[in-house]
């Protein structure tokens, strides 16, 4: 039987969340080991200076790279959905060419400001010289941008995942060495190395690549670019600011007059948020947003693939959050220690948002598929001037819980924005069905948010307990139904056969 559109979409979306869903998690676990290692080989000092560095180069690239890794994958999946192999090689050959001069852009922004620069992160400018030797890392990070942005844009599911896995690899077992042998030393070293590694990794697992031969003047690699540089510009101004306003909120929190631990609390409870469930939408977005670019134009196609993105991404992420629910204490005491059992108050709410992002994330996909970058620019500013807003008052009401309750009130005011745009200028809505697993996983959600605010451990366990077994199971027979489970239960263990 001739499988329907839906169903191969759905197949689709869950065959891409598997790959790159492993995918995350191995990086995750070698990060995991990779971190232990090095806090044991440099110790706190060491460890604090790695990340203000980074912190620094984050703040550089974010400023030079024009929001480069999103608009170059927009990029190459419109080219790609033209079926025009010359249009494609024409694409790819403008993203390398661009990629350089973001990299040396960047390279000459860290190198001229370089005595600022160490004094705005270590308290002094003997330092200067580590942004000059660094600034070669921005050449290096823009041009793997560019070949990673061409796998995701090509849809090359596979290679992805394999140059991620392979990166992280590699990283781990040359920065261990640098750091035992050469200690402190090590530290800039390892992060051009690393920067080495990955773009290594990724030209390889491009090389593979076959693109008509293109000529392209320099004045028509400026004139085809501007338009990329227009919509990466506002994109990049959204990330800077979005890392203001974290670090105002960081500001507030850590001179409001309480107990410095709140700022660790914080500071704990974004990982856990942000970095390890963030795993669950990169693993869908490295596929989604090339495939909805790609069908951008067709309203109704559009319509389908969100939906079906949408109704994929509850079955998978609100049984995690039951879970996440249910194991918390345990998970903290896993990774952190005891005395980091402070950011539960946060995570009672803010896991809950998480389920209400899972709603959001995919609409705001549309507006950014569509090129839309003034109205993705004012949504995405909206979202954080909300953060802060709403972060620093309710927690003036309920302290650490306010936390956690302001992201679910600023993810669902956010939502019900995105919503109304969409709805208005791309006749977007959601479908009965989808409303159905909507409405299912809120209630769901909000149960566990108000079982922990008012019941708490250890009585919480057992209604959560039995909640974690009703959406596991209601979850395995829709994704069953779905795609048929069992096919891939089957493949996989032939292949241990």
């Amino acid at each position: 039987m001739k499988e329907t559109n839906d169903e191969h979409s759905h197949k689709t979306i869950l065959k891409a969340t598997g790959i790159f869903g492993f995918t995350q998690v191995f990086k995750v676990l070698i990060g995991l080991v990779s971190s232990k290692l090095v806090a044991v080989l440099l110790g706190p000092v060491g460890v604090g200076v790695v990340g203000l560095l980074n912190n620094s180069l984050s703040m550089i690239t974010s400023l030079t790279s024009f929001g480069f890794n999103i608009t170059g994958v927009r990029a190459i999946a419109l080219a790609e959905s033209e079926h025009k192999p010359e249009k494609t090689a024409e694409t790819i050959l403008l993203l390398n060419r661009w990629s350089l001069v973001i990299g040396v852009f960047g390279a000459l922004l860290s190198s001229i400001f370089s005595y600022s620069l160490s004094q705005w992160t270590f308290g002094t400018p003997k330092y200067y010289y580590w942004f000059i030797i660094l600034s070669i890392n921005f050449v290096l990070t823009s041009y793997t941008a560019s070949k990673f942005a061409v796998l995701q844009g090509m849809r090359m599911l596979k290679a992805i995942a394999l140059s991620s896995v392979v990166s992280s690899l590699f990283i781990t077992l040359v920065t261990i060495p640098l750091y035992y042998f050469l200690g402190f030393e090590g530290i800039l070293p390892v992060i051009i190395t690393s920067s080495a590694v990955s773009l290594l990794v990724n030209v390889y697992y491009t090389r593979k690549i076959s693109t008509q031969k293109v000529t392209m003047s320099l004045s028509e690699t400026f004139q085809k670019g501007k338009p990329l540089m227009r919509l990466g510009f506002l994109l990049s101004i959204n990330i800077i600011f979005g890392q203001i306003c974290t670090y105002l909120i960081k500001l507030y929190l850590n001179g409001s007059g309480t107990s410095s631990q709140i700022l660790g609390f914080y500071e704990v409870s974004t990982v856990i948020l942000v970095s390890y469930l963030g795993m669950i939408f990169n693993a869908m977005g490295n596929d989604f947003y090339p495939r909805l670019t790609s069908t951008i134009e067709d309203n109704v196609k559009v319509k389908q693939l969100v939906n079906n993105q949408i109704e994929v991404a509850l079955l998978l992420v609100v049984p995690a959050i039951v879970a996440l629910y249910l194991g918390a204490p345990l998970l903290i005491d896993l990774l952190y220690t005891k005395e980091f059992v402070g950011v539960l108050p946060i995570l009672k709410a803010g896991l809950f948002s998480v389920i209400i992002k899972a709603v959001i994330w995919p609409l705001s996909f549309i507006i950014l598929s569509k090129g839309d970058n003034k109205q993705y620019f004012k949504q995405e500013l909206f979202g954080d001037f909300m953060n802060i807003f709403l972060t620093i008052l309710f927690y003036n009401y309920w302290g650490l819980l306010g936390i956690g309750l302001a992201s679910v009130i600023n993810f669902s005011i956010y939502g019900v924005y995105v919503y109304a745009v969409v709805q208005r200028k791309y006749a977007f809505s959601f479908t009965a069905e989808c409303w159905t697993y909507i409405w299912k996983a809120m209630v769901v959600g909000l149960i566990c948010m108000l079982l922990m605010i008012f019941v708490d451990y250890p009585y919480a366990y057992y209604p959560l307990t039995v909640l974690l077994l009703i959406t596991l199971i209601y979850s395995y027979k829709k994704l069953n139904q779905l795609v048929d489970l069992g096919y891939y239960f089957n493949k996989i263990k032939n292949r241990f056969r």
